[in-house]
């Protein structure tokens, strides 16, 4: 299948470090970030434990001066127990680490952004189309690391779409519809094919903020791909209904 792939936007620049406003002015003592992540034998132990980061990097609920040198100092300490671990994905977002082979940790640079993917992927954990949920903290979600390829890649590499892929992506788009997601929609990009040809969707900081029953941003970039018409033809031979909605977009 090729390089394990955990698409966020690129960033190919030498010396990459994370910013220091990575972390929030509020912290959960609850929580810590983690340095080695022992995972139980035990399928049903869906937690990773650790205790690198000490209770004193953190301001027990006050904010962290950013005039202060030594609050610096902190957060620096911070970043610096991630080095150890590969960088598979970055963006205006946050930043992913890939903790084992089958996990990763994306670290959000805003609290907003954080709160909103990470109620979107507690919602989907009713679904195979949404990546498993493992951990959080106070700005960093554990889950499952996806082993493949974005459609994106995968489309423009071979600049055509099969039936059965048409049907996949219907029935993902179907199973966002079932979580209520009000953004119904998706970003080729933002859709990866894992090593068993299976499709997750990933980024969902839209899926209850945007409202949207028609995936205009796919439908779009297949049109800009030359593969809108072929899509189209499948989708009438396998759910009339939705190509009596979706044609009238690609006509445009």
């Amino acid at each position: 299948m090729g390089k394990p792939y955990f698409h966020y936007r690129s960033d190919d620049s030498e010396g990459y470090r994370l910013p220091e406003i990575t972390f929030f002015k509020r912290y959960d003592t609850k929580k810590s970030l983690f340095h080695d992540f022992k995972i139980s034998n035990n399928n049903s132990a869906q937690f990773v434990s650790s205790n690198s980061v000490k209770k004193s990097h953190f301001s027990s609920g006050k904010a962290l001066e950013d005039s202060s040198e030594a609050s610096i100092s902190k957060k620096e300490n911070v970043l610096m127990n991630f080095k150890r671990y590969a960088v598979v994905g970055k963006g205006k977002d946050g930043v992913i680490y890939q903790l084992t082979t089958d996990r990763c940790v994306k670290v959000f640079f805003k609290e907003e952004v954080y709160k909103k993917e990470l109620k979107a992927i507690q919602v989907g954990q009713s679904s195979s189309s949404i990546p498993r949920l493992y951990d959080y903290g106070s700005n960093y979600i554990v889950m499952e690391y996806i082993k493949g390829i974005s459609l994106a890649k995968h489309f423009k590499k071979n600049r055509y779409i099969t039936k059965s892929l048409v049907m996949q992506l219907i029935n993902l788009l179907d199973e966002l519809k079932k979580l209520n997601f009000s953004r119904q929609d998706t970003e080729l990009r933002h859709v990866l094919m894992n090593e068993q040809g299976d499709l997750k969707v990933i980024d969902l900081k839209r899926a209850f903020s945007s409202n949207r029953p028609i995936p205009i941003k796919l439908l779009t970039e297949l049109k800009e791909l030359k593969l809108s018409k072929e899509f189209l033809s499948y989708v009438k031979n396998i759910r009339p209904s939705l190509y009596q909605k979706w044609r009238k977009f690609d006509e445009r």
